[in-house]
């Protein structure tokens, strides 16, 4: 039986991403209520982690753990395209890292390890799993089959415009529309490296990693904020030539002569 994700692919993708605002939203009201000790923080914490829930379900409920590449092989040739966001992981390690002070109830702190605990599995770990199974998994394989290009843009715009999420949880929006516009380009980087990676494990991993330095970043200064603008464009970048050539191949193709099934002294065969 053929499910909504693959009858109505771009349906589907719209209707998700409002779905996962919406889920912001009643998570947020619900928890302020029933836990009103809890911080931003700690509600954040505890969505994170329901969207993991979300989208495991999804995939288990289409049984697309092949289809969106969690069981094939990586290919290996394709590995070379990850190496500009590899550095995206290590430029706040080059300017420094720290923990930050982290709360989750009111007027409680974490200590230091129970912070860092907190980020590499409360946060990295979830947005990793998350976000990678949803729109370089799901979505980007469901809208594969009408066109490349609309499978890495859509989910790609997508992916930024979720993050209004952070709107909701108390970022502000002049906080969220350079982080949105920063998003799009990243996420066609990603998702045209994904189609030839074979593989979603390599970009988890990768986000998982740049998740964590960028969350232990000690310097907002405006040199690393600009080497990390430039590395993101330069993913975008990335992501628009693989589709060029993708595009190109596909017309070249088309382009062959077919066979007519004459032989080579002009009888049929």
């Amino acid at each position: 039986m053929v499910s909504i994700v693959e009858r109505h692919p771009v349906g589907f993708t719209l209707g998700f991403t409002a779905a996962l605002v919406v889920l912001t939203l009643l998570t947020r009201t619900i928890l302020e209520a029933v836990v009103p000790q809890l911080t931003l923080h700690g509600i954040g914490l505890v969505l994170n982690w329901l969207i993991v829930a979300v989208s495991i379900a999804l995939v288990t409920w289409l049984g697309w753990w092949g289809k969106i590449r969690l069981t094939a092989p990586v290919n290996r040739r394709a590995i070379v395209y990850l190496l500009p966001f590899a550095v995206v992981v290590f430029v706040p390690v080059i300017f420094g890292l720290a923990i930050p002070e982290i709360s989750l109830i009111e007027g409680q702190t974490l200590p230091p390890w129970a912070a860092l605990f907190v980020i590499i599995v409360g946060v990295a770990l979830g947005a990793a799993i998350s976000e990678e199974l949803i729109y370089r998994g799901v979505l980007l394989r469901a809208l594969e089959p009408r066109s490349r290009l609309l499978a890495v843009v859509l989910p790609a715009t997508m992916f930024g415009l979720a993050h209004i999420s952070q709107v909701i949880l108390g970022n502000s929006l002049a906080e969220w529309l350079p982080q949105m516009l920063l998003i799009i380009p990243l996420g066609i980087g990603l998702g045209a490296i994904a189609l030839r990676l074979e593989s979603l494990w390599p970009l988890i991993v990768w986000h998982f990693a740049v998740d964590v330095t960028g969350s232990l970043a000690a310097t907002t200064s405006m040199v690393y904020e600009l080497i990390s603008i430039g590395f993101v464009l330069l993913a975008g970048a990335i992501g628009v030539w693989l589709l060029w050539q993708d595009r190109r191949a596909t017309r070249n193709t088309k382009r062959q002569p077919t066979s007519t099934g004459i032989d080579e002294i002009g009888v049929q065969k």
